[in-house]
């Protein structure tokens, strides 16, 4: 007792135990027990006289300012892809972006004859004007390159078959030669057009890139404008095909932006 006294020393031990007896005999003499006060009988509680009809609604709209709306808005997506203002704006035909003639025979000798879900989005905005930059993902076979391809074919001036006017950068040279044969193909009604493949042994060190759409891998192209075979001074259009595996790809991403830059 003396540790926890000491350790405990604001409670008094001693006195506690002396003060036991006492409550004990209070516990044990029910007559000694004060009794309780008796409470003075209430008054039966009288109910608040009700409101007249209307007061409370219109106080709690003074209180909280609030103002119920008499109108509903409601936008769908539908509304949005069919509103040409909007970014979300969409087509259903190829009719309806305006393509050249001989674009648009391309594309029925290629038996497209309704665009897929990302050329439905991403050509309204490809082709607006003034042009925009824009990033599009999508599942391989979707229909992405053949997206770019029409956006490069109408962005390019026919009547400078020799003049780069538009780039497109592809990680490999297989898939090069493969957007290559496509923009050919979908352009194959397009009097003048030209297109080269800059990758490795395709360009001759004599004449140049004498294209107005070329096609190559950033490290070949790079390699042309150094030794000003490539003039890109009007280069309008510029296309990073796969850019997420150019990324990944060591000093690839870095070429891609020299290029752009």
């Amino acid at each position: 007792m003396a540790n926890y006294a000491n350790y405990y020393g604001n409670f008094h031990f001693p006195q506690t135990f002396a003060n036991m007896s006492d409550l004990a005999s209070r516990i044990t003499s029910p007559e000694s027990a004060p009794k309780p006060a008796t409470e003075p009988a209430s008054e039966p509680a009288t109910e608040p006289a009700p409101e007249p009809a209307g007061e409370s609604s219109v106080e709690g709209a003074e209180e909280n300012n609030l103002v119920d709306n008499e109108y509903e808005v409601e936008v769908k997506l539908s509304d949005l892809q069919n509103d040409a203002e909007s970014p979300l704006y969409s087509v259903s035909s190829f009719e309806q972006l305006g393509l050249p003639k001989a674009i648009n025979d391309g594309l029925l000798a290629m038996n497209f004859k309704k665009p897929s879900k990302i050329q439905e989005r991403a050509l309204p905005l490809m082709l607006s004007n003034p042009p925009r930059n824009m990033i599009a993902q999508s599942q391989s076979g979707t229909g992405k390159t053949a997206a770019f391809v029409l956006t490069v074919l109408s962005r390019i001036d026919i009547s400078k078959p020799t003049q780069p006017q538009a780039l497109v950068l592809a990680p490999s040279r297989e898939l090069a030669r493969q957007i290559q044969m496509v923009i050919q193909t979908v352009g194959q009604f397009v009097e003048g057009l030209i297109v080269e493949a800059a990758i490795p042994g395709s360009i001759s060190r004599e004449t140049g890139v004498r294209g107005s759409v070329v096609v190559g891998t950033p490290g070949t192209t790079m390699d042309l404008v150094r030794r000003r075979q490539f003039d890109v001074s009007q280069l309008k259009v510029l296309v990073i095909d796969e850019a997420d595996n150019m990324l990944d790809q060591q000093g690839m991403g870095e070429q891609c932006v020299r290029v752009k830059t």
